[in-house]
């Protein structure tokens, strides 16, 4: 089984993906603390570093472009400083940006987190503000220019975290143009999880399942598989994989028993910022490759381990998961050589 992961990673190059959803930026403020504000009781940082990453929609279209594959972006971004560096950002990296209509009076999503440690500690998240489009819904998408980017499509991502850039009418034409080219349309929705229904796959975490369908699930494995297997009826889908963080991801399947995939690598996690964002890219890549979703769900378990022990917002390479994998294999082989020894 691994050596076919390999060989579906191979395989990645050689497929494009649309990606269309709402466009974020994700900053991040690193200090170390100094001492205690004489003026309230408060941490004074003393600035260290600024970065400022691709999120949301777009961190998933990062995350495909390190992985090898061709890809298009569409979203909605402002003429702000968040919007153009995140649009040229992607653009340099070889994203088709030509879908993203940019407006001036738009303000693109940005989440700052702030994070410090001392002298010798990694620095951990503080506090996050962040800043939202906050003049009610944004124009609708141009479909002309998304319309050209579909004719070479492979799959498409849909990462709607609530800003408005997927509206209804959008969402219908996409699982047109889906059904019609045969290709594989996954979801990662935030908060509107069960609007979306009749496409290939989700890929929501389990604090997504349980606000969707009012369940408090918490470790309660029984009840997961019960959720899971009444979503995936009702929402009319393919498969479902949600994630659990350090407990990993359970993968449904009509007609088939729930498959529970153990987390790759430590559960000491570093961040977990963005792994949502990972494997939707690396699952839905998969399946373009013509994966099962079994075998999907298990080259983006692995890339959801990997990434969640980089900070901030962190994307996987074809390198890290070919190592990763044939790690594995080795120890397979070891294990083969000494039982039959």
């Amino acid at each position: 089984m691994r050596a076919h992961l390999l060989n579906i990673v191979e395989q990645f190059s050689n497929r494009r993906i649309v990606v269309v959803g709402d466009l974020i930026a994700d900053e991040f403020l690193y200090g170390r603390i100094s001492r205690i504000s004489r003026e309230a009781p408060v941490l004074v940082l003393e600035y260290q570093d600024r970065m400022c990453l691709p999120g949301g929609a777009a961190n998933a279209a990062h995350n495909l472009l390190d992985l090898g594959c061709g890809v298009a972006i569409a979203g909605i971004a402002g003429l702000d400083e968040p919007g153009r560096r995140i649009v040229a950002q992607l653009q340099a990296k070889g994203a088709d940006v030509r879908p993203v209509r940019r407006l001036r009076s738009y303000r693109t999503p940005l989440k700052t987190r702030i994070l410090a440690g001392a002298h010798h500690s990694a620095p951990q998240q503080l506090v996050r503000i962040d800043r939202t489009h906050s003049r009610g819904a944004p124009p609708p998408l141009d479909w002309n220019p998304l319309r050209q980017s579909l004719r070479s499509a492979d799959g498409i991502i849909i990462s709607d975290y609530g800003h408005g850039a997927v509206v209804p009418d959008l969402l219908a034409r996409l699982c047109r143009a889906a059904e019609e080219k045969d290709i594989p349309l996954v979801v990662d929705s935030r908060f509107r999880m069960s609007e979306f229904r009749d496409v290939t796959s989700m890929t929501p975490n389990i604090t997504e399942l349980e606000t969707s369908t009012g369940i408090s699930i918490g470790a309660d494995a029984g009840l997961l598989r019960k959720v899971g297997r009444r979503v995936l009826r009702s929402q009319r889908l393919r498969s479902l994989l949600v994630t659990q963080g350090r407990f990993g991801m359970t993968l449904f399947e009509p007609r088939k028993a729930p498959l529970h995939i153990p987390i790759y690598g430590t559960d000491e996690v570093a961040d977990v910022t963005g792994a949502g964002d990972t494997v939707i890219a690396v699952f839905t890549l998969a399946l373009a490759c013509g994966a099962a979703p079994e075998h999907a769900a298990r080259l983006a378990n692995y890339a959801g381990g990997i990434v969640v022990m980089k900070r901030g917002t962190a994307t996987v390479t074809r390198d890290e998961l070919r190592a990763a994998i044939q790690k594995d294999l080795d120890v397979d082989r070891t294990k083969t050589q000494n039982k039959i020894a």
